[in-house]
């Protein structure tokens, strides 16, 4: 017979085991050794278990526990069971399970529980969170993944995001319906919620449908045309107010009760204002009030909705800008005010992230119907560094733009996600999402084959792309082998997402139908970090500092996106290329690479990588030649990229210059722009903007209070930067110049 281990390996059946672990209870109670009655009773379970082929230690103790009982010694039954647990016990304390639970609950390492910046890992749910994460991680690289990518994670050659989700097979982000999802009503699993018949009630909603989406992924949730999304409700909105009017005003032919329709109410705007100037008026002046106070009431909402374990609410990203109806530019003009006044005390709002929509004819110049919406929109940004700025015009987006379709507007989430393209023709945005990226160690492969380690006096560029070429390999096969098991799961595992056709179609399938026809129209994505400490050990300087080096950078992220088109074609699924932001990975690879070969001098000597193909930030250059060196690499990356520039605290005392910067980037072709700046606030005079060792206002020091510095990270903002970021982006913040 063969005995089937706990760790699942088989060996054949041992009497002498039984009967040396019963003879041990015997002596734990009697004092003394019983080999004959230790014998007997290893005889039964042998005679019990003749003809039988395998079976588990479990099932044998079991049986050693009954013929204990049987044969009178209740009491020896006892000691062995206790020490059967003991053992048990023991065994777990050397497993992964107790080491992984050990080292959340008596944490000393802090970087682990912030891997994510806008999540309290120090808290209760954000360790129970965190426990249950890294046993996923366990059982994702010890039994799921294919060997190739295992080794290549181990060695410090690919990363795996959000590996503890692997195994599940959960999708990560999505840019959500909502002008269909307010349209039809909804289903949040709990009750049916009716089409809303006011711009407050549908602001209201798009807080609780972000809210029901996020529980079906693990990634962002974005809105990607809300001012087109809205707009139908601030028209209901003004109509029911016009309605009210009549009853308050004696206008038009003495009749206040003057059956006026929908359409007459909807169309002919001069009309009534000439016939009814009162009543619409009062219907106007109601209606901008009320999408200002819905609007401040869904940014509220999205800030303070902690429906995340760890007190983390959902990565929302609202995309507007280029509707240029009276009801969709009130929108815009409604979500910029409420994010300028900030939250209950002025506080800038983490979420939503803002992103503006730049296009010329719309809104890049004066004449365009929605110029001022832009310059209220630089003006935003220079106040609380929201909103960023996409750019519908640049050469890899404007080609999807169809004027007549408001979902072909290019839109993107807070971190840079972009999956506009779309091999199998649906190019357009809502309904669908990334659905999984790993990340390439580009500076492992710029040591292992540039001069830096001083064997070679050239890089060895033969090597680098050979071992370029192989670890692009394993990376995608393990987005594709992931891909394959997000594709077996059923519907209902994604339940609101797919019941309520969130991803496009998702209504269609029954709940135990597969959901890979729907979700082949997302993409996997090959990411990058560390351009710049790759070139640096490839040739001893960064692509900041040298032409040629710089064109070579651009090679190396060519041959990436090349691969990523062949692979396109070779499995027919959208894989693409993606500027990875770099937050709880920021300093992994280069704790790796440090142990592996040493400090090295402008390439392991930070506790950072450069995020994707950056200029790095320690790197003093003015604004413009920052943006002009970055944009070529935005047409590369079809997946996603941000640029961005450093400026000091006088952000908000030239928002002309802030403008010119933004104008410029988007001229040179960057395809998603922010810009940075400091944002201090003093928690006891509310005063806001930069603060040193202590408040300029009110004079309170650090250490009596803990000012609130709010940073950038990965394109999302968060705060306090010193509390939430891990060591190696606390650096990064610290290693930042300003570019003038």
């Amino acid at each position: 017979m063969k005995v089937m281990k706990r760790d699942g390996t088989c060996v054949s059946f041992e009497i002498t085991r039984i009967i040396n672990a019963v003879n041990r209870a015997f002596q734990a109670i009697e004092g003394g050794s019983r080999y004959e009655a230790s014998s007997r009773v290893a005889t039964l379970v042998e005679a019990k278990a003749a003809g039988i082929e395998q079976m588990t230690v479990e099932e044998i103790q079991d049986l050693v526990i009954h013929f204990l009982k049987k044969t009178g010694y209740d009491q020896v039954a006892k000691a062995y069971t206790e020490y059967r647990e003991t053992r048990d016990r023991e065994r777990m304390r050397r497993g992964e399970l107790y080491k992984i639970s050990s080292s959340v609950i008596g944490v000393k390492d802090l970087d682990l529980l912030r891997e994510n910046a806008n999540l309290n890992g120090e808290s209760f749910s954000g360790k129970m969170s965190r426990i249950g994460s890294e046993y996923a991680k366990w059982m994702a690289t010890s039994f799921i993944l294919p060997k190739p990518l295992n080794e290549a994670i181990k060695n410090g050659y690919v990363y795996v995001h959000d590996l503890d989700q692997y195994a599940l097979g959960t999708t990560n982000c999505i840019f959500i319906p909502f002008g269909k999802l307010l349209e039809k009503g909804f289903n949040t699993g709990n009750g049916s919620v009716r089409s809303p018949q006011s711009i407050m009630t549908a602001m209201a909603l798009v807080a609780i449908i972000f809210q029901s989406q996020q529980n079906s992924q693990f990634g962002g949730v974005s809105g990607n045309k809300i001012d087109w999304d809205l707009a139908p409700y601030v028209g209901k909105s003004f109509r029911k107010h016009f309605r009210k009017g009549l009853t308050y005003f004696s206008e038009g032919q003495g009749n206040q009760n003057e059956d006026i329709s929908d359409m007459e109410l909807y169309m002919d705007h001069d009309r009534l204002q000439e016939r009814y100037p009162l009543t619409y008026k009062f219907a106007y002046e109601e209606t901008v009030n009320e999408t200002k106070q819905a609007a401040e009431s869904l940014i509220h909402n999205l800030n303070t909705m902690s429906s995340r374990a760890g007190g983390q609410i959902p990565f929302t990203s609202l995309n507007y800008g280029m509707c240029t109806s009276t009801e969709g530019r009130l929108v815009s003009h409604a979500l910029l005010d409420a994010t300028m006044r900030g939250l209950g005390r002025g506080e800038t709002p983490i979420f939503p992230q803002h992103i503006f929509q730049c296009k010329k004819g719309v809104n890049q110049e004066e004449g365009d119907p929605n110029y001022d919406l832009f310059l209220k929109a630089v003006e935003c940004s220079s106040r609380r560094l929201y909103p960023n700025f996409v750019n519908v015009d640049a050469t890899f987006n404007l080609p999807y733009y169809r004027p007549e379709d408001p979902d072909t507007i290019i839109a993107t989430m807070g971190c840079r996600t972009r999956t506009i393209s779309d091999r199998f023709g649906r190019n357009r945005l809502s309904g669908k999402g990334n659905l999984s990226f790993n990340t390439l160690n580009l500076v492992r492969l710029g040591i292992e084959h540039g001069i830096v380690m001083g064997q070679r006096k050239e890089p060895d560029m033969t090597g680098f792309y050979d071992s370029l070429d192989r670890y692009m390999k394993i990376a995608v096969e393990g987005l594709v082998h992931r891909y394959h098991i997000q594709a077996r799961q059923p519907a209902k595992a994604s339940d609101f997402m797919m019941r309520e056709g969130v991803w496009e179609g998702g209504e269609k399938l029954a709940p135990e139908d597969e959901v890979a026809e729907l979700i082949k129209h997302g993409t996997l994505a090959l990411g990058f970090i560390g351009v710049a400490e790759c070139m640096k050990a490839l040739t001893g300087l960064h692509h900041g500092e040298d032409e040629g080096v710089r064109k070579m950078a651009l090679d190396i992220v060519r041959r990436m996106r090349s691969y990523c088109d062949e692979m396109s074609e070779q499995y027919d699924l959208n894989i693409s290329l993606f500027a990875t932001p770099a937050e709880g990975l920021s300093g992994k690879f280069t704790k790796l690479d440090r142990a592996a070969f040493g400090t090295i001098p402008g390439v392991t000597d930070r506790e950072y990588y450069t995020n994707s193909f950056h200029i790095p930030v320690y790197y003093p250059v003015a604004a413009f030649q920052k943006i002009q060196w970055e944009a070529p690499f935005h047409k590369l990356c079809n997946a996603g990229a941000i640029s961005y520039v450093e400026l000091d605290g006088n952000a908000r005392q030239n928002t002309t210059a802030f403008r010119k910067i933004v104008q410029f980037a988007l001229d040179q072709d960057i395809g998603y722009f922010s810009v940075n700046h400091p944002l201090d606030r003093c928690p006891v005079c509310d005063y806001e903007g930069i603060i040193g060792s202590a408040c300029p206002q009110c004079g309170v020091e650090e250490g009596k209070v803990v000012f609130h510095r709010l940073r950038r990270v990965t394109g999302y903002l968060t705060g306090n930067y010193t509390e939430r970021f891990n060591s190696a982006k606390q650096a990064e913040v610290r290693d930042r110049v300003k570019h003038q």
